[in-house]
């Protein structure tokens, strides 16, 4: 995009350059981070563990951006309580690790360390172009 400018205007057309391209940084930003979380959640849904199915279906994304920022959070709405315990393994309720342990799900973490490098991947690709 090439434009002719007075030396008096040169500031003003910048920032008009600088925030149009702002903007569709933050735009595509916003895109990927909904898309990325979806993947994540359906991801996460896939993995866990499948008892009576409560808990695999309670897997949602929650879209908290902003004007200024893209943010989005993945949660189970229905047993958020068992998330860390089965992600992470535990003792049984009855003795401790000595009578049983409850082996771990590993569900969450793997979804999420796709999710930061296709995040990081569609931010690199944005800037670039």
């Amino acid at each position: 995009m090439s434009r002719t400018v007075k030396a008096d205007k040169l500031a003003d057309a910048v920032n008009e350059i600088l925030k149009a391209y702002g903007d569709h940084v933050t735009a595509g930003m916003k895109e990927a981070v909904k898309k990325i979380a979806n993947e994540a959640k359906r991801e996460t849904r896939n993995a866990s563990p499948k008892r009576t199915g409560k808990y695999r279906k309670g897997w949602a994304v929650k879209d908290t951006s902003t004007r200024l920022s893209a943010e989005a959070i993945v949660h189970n709405r229905t047993s958020y309580q068992l998330t860390h315990l089965l992600e992470k393994g535990h003792a049984l309720r009855r003795g401790g690790r000595t009578i049983g342990h409850v082996k771990a799900f590993p569900h969450i973490g793997p979804a999420e360390e796709r999710a930061v490098k296709n995040f990081e991947k569609a931010v690199e690709k944005l800037a670039e172009g």
